[in-house]
């Protein structure tokens, strides 16, 4: 039985990954390596939250056996017990033999460690290269990671010198370093993770009971994706420009034009038929352009348009696909908002689009269990939740700042362990640690999904997560297994570093990691004192001081009592009647706006916020102003369309066309 409870942990673990994975990413679209090595890291933070309550139990019964009458013989690393034990101490009803702890924390943490410091970092790159070649893109992922090492080997080198210098360095203390120095790294990002999640997922939770103000957010959040979905359509429209232009430079037996057609399959296919009658038109006339570049500068060219056509194309779809997700929120908040105050109790839809199946079986036929499940229930159990959640934080922030203080035990966690171990409470000991895991996962990888960095890294749970970001956030994840693991345990007073009592048992992880001390700085300032900074940052968050600087610098925050944000709630609600108005027509907002409805938006945000163009703003112009003769040969646009034809010895007028490619900031 005991076994059945760890191998149920470990494929339980392992479905709640594969549900984010999927509800994340694409397995259709992503490469199975970047699958695989996503899935695994994803799965061993995971794991923790279930393995590690199960360590501490454990833990437990060995304090007891080890602090038994003499006729009890403590049994650590063997299966066997003595009978006479059974009543003294009971037997937690997880009990597995702890070697299978030993070989399991040692495969998650060095597995995290290799995963996070080489492997992942190397994939990253070679995902976002625009190298056409599996060669290219393994010498641009090491070529774009040697500082990296260089800089990780450099801080190394440092901290191996350090230690030598306090202590005799032998492999064990080599090997405690390694740990010690990565810990530290990944205990820094957790404070950062959850002095933000502690504060914003309660705030959220109970914020979202608020109808009239999610509902603001929301058109706010409405108007700035619709802004983003212009200027993305923009850079995209200009790309394919590019590609257009190069297709009428690189010659039929030139060694580039299979990476050009390796381009033009990736184009989507609403811009297909631009290339065609591009194409099309140059052939009617004979016209044809000569590359004046080498084939060194046009191959350096065209990996920079692959790579940025990439991004783009997914950045597209995935604005696309918030747009449409958004303004349905915003109509379903408008329908819940316009309900809660009608007294008939009924649920009136106004909202255009058909709700979704789930809705539509459980309520079409029963109005007024909607309208209280929605305009009573939800509100209140969404406030309630949010204030429970928001005592928790409190509480973990609490004993995050007095996790230190033996005597008195000041952490709230460590006193609900020490009452349910002075009962041998196992179950109850599971359950606590369990929650309160989650809890500290919860918020610090909520923090990691709410990261973005312009069109970079960005996190989503339809779909929408990039191969780029999803190893982004396999790499931050590994980094915080072992950090979380060691805070909770410091938290709950199981970790001798930090209690000074040899005479507890510890948990099988902190006997096979070792502690935090090798390098002695760390161990006497940076473990105890650093995670009291959680409290500063959680007053920061709740006072949105983060987001009141990016306010000032320029990037525009949600604020329910500022003009510029009033602005965007007034946009967002004119959109929202527009798409109302344009529902099942063929101008609809939803699907790609045309030339005409792109100039008119810019025109209003030039007006209204100052935004420019961002095509207007590219600022290196590539020109092919000579005139010679060229040959050219069909495209093939993708694998199931028809080839493009062009004619053989064309000229082209000095000057008329230039390819604009963008410089990224």
């Amino acid at each position: 039985m005991s076994s059945l409870v760890f191998i149920f942990d470990i494929i339980f673990s392992c479905i709640i990954t594969l549900i984010f994975l999927y509800r994340c990413g694409n397995y259709r679209r992503q490469h199975p390596v970047t699958t695989v090595a996503v899935f695994i890291a994803w799965f061993f933070s995971i794991l923790i939250v279930f393995i590690l309550p199960l360590d501490i139990s454990l833990a437990t019964y060995r304090d007891c056996l080890s602090h038994a009458p003499a006729t009890v013989k403590p049994i650590i690393n063997s299966s066997i017990e003595n009978d006479s034990s059974s009543d003294v101490c009971p037997r937690p009803w997880s009990y597995v033999n702890p070697k299978s702890y030993i070989i399991l924390w040692r495969l998650v943490y060095w597995t995290s460690q290799v995963l996070t410091w080489v492997i992942l970092p190397l994939m990253q790159s070679f995902c976002e290269t625009g190298e056409f070649s599996i060669k290219g893109k393994i010498r641009y992922a090491i070529k774009a990671n040697l500082i990296f090492y260089g800089t990780l080997l450099l801080i190394f080198v440092i901290l191996v010198i350090y230690v030598a210098t306090k202590v005799k360095l032998n492999s064990s203390n080599f090997t405690a370093t390694i740990v010690a120095a990565s810990t530290t790294w990944g205990l820094f990002l957790l404070v950062l993770m959850l002095g933000y999640g502690l504060v914003q997922v309660p705030l959220n939770i109970y914020n979202h009971s608020r109808t009239a103000y999610t509902l603001a957010h929301t058109q706010f959040k409405l108007a700035q994706i619709f802004n983003e979905k212009i200027n993305v359509e923009e850079r995209l429209d200009s790309l394919v420009d590019d590609v257009t232009k190069f297709c009428m430079e690189i010659k039929t037996d030139d060694p580039l034009r299979r990476y050009l057609e390796q381009i033009v399959k990736i184009v989507p296919e609403q811009y297909m038929n631009r290339i065609k009658l591009t194409i099309d038109d140059f052939d009617n006339n004979r016209i044809s352009i000569t590359n004046r570049f080498t084939d060194s500068e046009t191959e350096i060219q065209l990996i920079k348009l692959h790579e940025r056509l990439k991004k783009y194309i997914h950045v597209h779809h995935r604005v696309q696909v918030l747009w449409r997700r958004t303004i349905n929120e915003a109509f379903y908040l408008e329908d819940i908002l316009n309900n809660e105050k009608h007294r008939n109790h009924e649920f009136i839809k106004q909202n255009p689009h058909p709700p979704s199946w789930l809705r539509q079986k459980l309520f079409d036929r029963h109005p007024t269990l909607e309208w209280y499940a929605y305009c009573l229930i939800r509100p209140w159990a969404l406030r309630l939740l949010g204030v429970i959640l928001g005592i928790i934080s409190i509480l973990v922030i609490w004993s995050e700042m007095t996790f230190f203080s033996t005597k008195p035990v000041l952490s709230i966690f460590a006193q609900c362990v020490n009452a349910a171990r002075n009962h041998y409470s196992y179950f109850t000991i599971e359950v606590f640690c369990c929650l309160s895991i989650a809890y500290l996962c919860l918020c610090a990888y909520y923090t990691i999904f709410r990261i973005r960095v312009l069109d970079y890294f960005y996190l989503s749970l339809y779909h929408l997560t990039d191969e780029n970001s999803l190893i982004f956030a396999a790499t931050f994840l590994c980094r915080l297994t072992a950090p979380l693991s060691y805070n909770f345990l410091g938290m709950i007073h199981l970790d001798q570093a930090i209690t000074n009592k040899t005479d507890r048992e510890e948990t099988i992880f902190t006997l096979t990691m070792g502690h935090l001390t090798a390098i002695p700085i760390v161990s006497i300032g940076f473990n105890f004192y650093f995670p009291m900074l959680i409290f500063l940052l959680s007053i920061g968050t709740y006072f949105r001081l983060g987001s009141r600087c990016l306010h000032l610098c320029g990037f525009e925050q949600f604020f329910d009592d500022d003009d510029v944000s009033s602005e965007y709630v007034d946009d967002g609600k004119d959109l929202m009647n527009r798409e109302r108005r344009s529902y099942g027509e063929g101008d609809a907002l939803s699907n790609t706006t045309t030339a005409a409805q792109r100039l008119d938006r810019r025109r209003v945000l030039e007006e209204k916020y100052g935004i420019k163009s961002a095509s207007a703003m590219a600022t290196n112009n590539y020109y092919r102003p000579n005139t010679v003769n060229s040959e050219t040969r069909p495209l093939l646009a993708s694998a199931g369309e028809a080839s493009m034809n062009s004619s053989p010895k064309t000229t082209v007028r000095s000057g008329m066309y230039s390819i604009l490619m963008e410089k990224e900031v």
